[in-house]
């Protein structure tokens, strides 16, 4: 009997790691190649291994199940992603992706030192069809939620959630598959502030697909973090202001001048610059400051892409009226 109990549960984890770490002298797919190549790529991978692992002990089989699945699912993308370019470049797609998933897998923040409550990875998934949505949903939310900020979190990843197009359906077929991939990651974690990325990319049947970006913040102590909670109504303009000058300056194409950088973007883009800078949702922590994130159109055309501005903590402690619940 014992002899069998081992033999089920050396199957078990064998079918359950679609992300464990794999023998370079077996090495057969070109994916495979390219990150037994790169020490520190092969690292990444390595470290996605081991958090795949251990995350088995986290989650309930139901649980387990989605995300095994999703896994697969990204490992496709992955590879769809960095197929094209020089090797360099693949290795650095390869290295940025499975750096990014091994954040959700793992349940960590890219900076900070953690909240100290417990968070475990989730996923959603549905199969698509001609007329309906493909959904790939993963993230990271708290374990066992107690305060006020925990509860929080969750709760708007549970609302994330539910807006997924799940039920949603077209009545005529498109050229491509209707799909809805949704990734929420741990931008910084303190006892103090935990702020999460969420990155959508929604394609609904037209020429492209479109990417949308939001964020999570909570206080442990007070639930759902604020602008109103954080600066006064009149250091909008300052922050707006900053931003503006790091958009067209040190956060933007080096190989472009202020003026032409300024081109790119819509006549009414200070305007939407201004609106982005009194709201949080668009803006997401770290251990330097702040991110704030525009998606394509916000700014400029959809061949423009996104922007982001980033924001010193030295001058959000000097604008804020609650230092307390920012990145320490």
């Amino acid at each position: 009997m014992r002899c069998l109990s081992i033999l089920i549960l050396s199957i078990l984890v064998s079918a359950s790691s679609p992300a464990q770490a794999f023998d370079c002298t077996k090495a057969s797919t070109e994916t495979e190649k390219l990150i037994c190549s790169d020490s520190g790529l092969k690292q990444a991978d390595d470290d996605l291994g081991l958090a795949w692992r251990k995350v088995r002990e986290l989650l309930g089989e139901a649980e387990f199940k989605i995300l095994r699945q999703n896994q697969r699912a990204w490992l496709k993308t992955r590879d769809a992603r960095c197929g094209y370019g020089s090797d360099a470049e693949r290795i650095d797609c390869l290295l940025q992706q499975t750096t990014q998933r091994t954040l959700i897998i793992a349940a960590r923040p890219k900076t900070g030192p953690g909240s100290g409550a417990d968070m475990v990875p989730f996923a959603r998934i549905q199969a698509g069809s001609k007329t309906a949505y493909e959904v790939e949903i993963a993230g990271v939310r708290f374990a066992a939620p107690a305060g006020a900020g925990e509860v929080s979190f969750n709760s708007q990843v549970d609302d994330l959630v539910k807006q997924a197009p799940f039920t949603e359906k077209i009545d005529f077929e498109t050229t491509g598959q209707l799909s809805y991939n949704q990734s929420i990651t741990l931008e910084y974690a303190a006892p103090n502030l935990v702020s999460a990325l969420v990155q959508t990319w929604r394609y609904d049947g037209g020429a492209h697909g479109n990417t949308f970006f939001s964020a999570i913040n909570v206080s442990p102590q007070i639930g759902e973090l604020t602008y109103d909670k954080l600066f006064s109504p009149q250091a909008k303009a300052a922050l707006a202001a900053a931003c503006e000058n790091r958009l067209y300056g040190q956060d933007g194409d080096k190989a472009l001048s202020k003026a032409q950088l300024k081109q790119m973007f819509f006549p009414e883009s200070e305007k939407a610059v201004l609106a982005a800078a009194g709201k949080l949702s668009s803006w997401t922590f770290n251990a330097d400051g702040a991110r704030v994130h525009f998606s394509p159109y916000e700014l400029g055309p959809y061949a423009a892409g996104s922007f982001e501005c980033r924001l010193p903590l030295s001058l959000l402690r000097e604008l804020s009226r609650a230092g307390h619940h920012l990145p320490q």
